[in-house]
């Protein structure tokens, strides 16, 4: 029984021992559960991120920043949340009501910096609620915020694992970088022709984790079928199926938050993740998808490598994600690309004042480098997207 070594022609990096008893025993547990027969690979996906002793997020194996696995746009640079800052004061001008949410906090940086900066403005929240489904990961957040933050400010702070905990008045609820690891299901077909579609599960050949096709089942049929209804145009078709994913979950999750969030009050959702829209998703020279995996900032398209050890994505259909949020009955304010979203904060005004404020070159350079991978298209800009959703008002 293996752990994976990567695809063909590719080596990533020797986890320790520990480690990798950690992900043969997630394997075990997983070929134990199949009983003989392939699982979905939405199941298989949950598993190995989510597990609570065993899973990527769930353990807390995870590891932000430079030194981990990849870095969120919080981990790069203070201006990301200084646009939060800005959103959060045009929200309390609106009279939106004094909360925030946040999805997912990682490693608590997004909820530093901005509990530090709101506290500079004597714009406090009147509570901070992080909802994060990790308890390894609330710990290590709890850890950084105790560390970081003065006991009064922490003291807003506190957190939540269901939906069912949240007790909302309304206010600002931000999701960044929740939806690409939300599971999913793989399939392939001819790009616009839902009839060609084949769904893939996850089997065991013995060694390790191997594909297995199967014909569509109802949820895909309907997936691709929706899939279709939404690209605008033609889609050039290519000379052989290709593979893609779509979100199974995604208008659940969208629908117990609406619940969640009840009639608690006026609030703006922000969705931030990467992604696009239909047609370029699945676009026909897109062969293998837009399934990711990333270990010690190495990317590859081998979701059987280190089971637990490792984090799974995909892109984000925004248009999808559109369409579910209005079915679930919230109101869409607008998307665009996180450069945009930038561009239209007080950010540029705030790095032009730091930029004066410091006379050393070296670090004007790396203020400008900072600012520059948040907004440039060859960077995060334009690969990165943000939607706000609303409620009440």
């Amino acid at each position: 029984m293996s752990a994976g070594a990567g695809q063909e022609g590719f080596e990533l990096p020797t986890p320790s021992a520990a480690d990798q008893a950690k992900s043969l025993e997630l394997i075990e547990q997983l070929v134990e559960g199949m009983h003989g027969a392939p699982i979905p690979f939405a199941d298989y996906m949950a598993t190995v991120l989510y597990h609570p002793t065993l899973g990527y997020y769930g353990s807390g194996q995870v590891a932000f920043g430079a030194g981990g696995d990849f870095i969120t746009a919080p981990e790069r640079s203070r201006f990301f949340t200084a646009g939060l800052a800005y959103e959060w004061r045009q929200a309390r001008s609106a009279d939106l009501g004094g909360e925030l949410l946040e999805i997912g906090a990682g490693s608590g940086r997004l909820a530093i910096d901005l509990l530090e900066r709101l506290a500079a403005d004597d714009a406090l929240p009147e509570r901070y609620t992080i909802l994060e489904i990790s308890p390894a990961l609330a710990a290590r957040q709890a850890g950084n915020l105790r560390e970081s933050l003065p006991p009064a400010v922490v003291e807003r702070v506190r957190w939540i694992d269901a939906w069912s905990q949240l007790d909302w008045s309304g206010g600002i609820v931000v999701a960044n970088e929740v939806l690409d690891a939300m599971p999913v299901e793989r399939f392939r077909w001819w790009p616009g022709k839902p009839e060609t579609a084949e769904r893939l599960l996850v089997g065991f050949d013995g060694q390790r984790f191997v594909w297995q096709t199967q014909p569509a089942d109802a949820p895909l049929q309907a997936a691709v079928e929706a899939i279709t209804a939404r690209i605008e145009r033609p889609i050039v078709t290519p000379r052989e199926t290709v593979l893609a994913e779509y979100s199974p979950d995604l208008a659940d999750w969208l629908g117990e938050m609406r619940a969640a969030l009840g009639a608690g009050g006026e609030t703006w959702v922000y969705l931030f993740d990467y992604g696009s829209h239909t047609a370029d998703i699945y676009r026909g020279d897109r062969n293998e998808g837009t399934l990711k995996c990333h270990y010690r900032h190495l990317a590859h398209e081998d979701p059987f490598v280190y089971p637990g050890l490792q984090d799974i994505t995909a892109w984000v259909d925004f248009q999808a994600v559109e369409q579910a949020a209005r079915a679930a009955g919230f109101a869409i304010d607008g998307e665009r690309s996180q450069a945009q979203w930038l561009l239209g904060t007080d950010v540029p005004r705030l790095v032009e004042r730091e930029l004066q404020a410091h006379d050393s070159l070296t670090d004007q350079a790396r203020l400008a480098q900072e600012f520059r991978e948040l907004v440039m298209p060859t960077e995060m800009g334009e690969r990165f997207r943000v939607m706000r959703l609303r409620l009440g008002g």
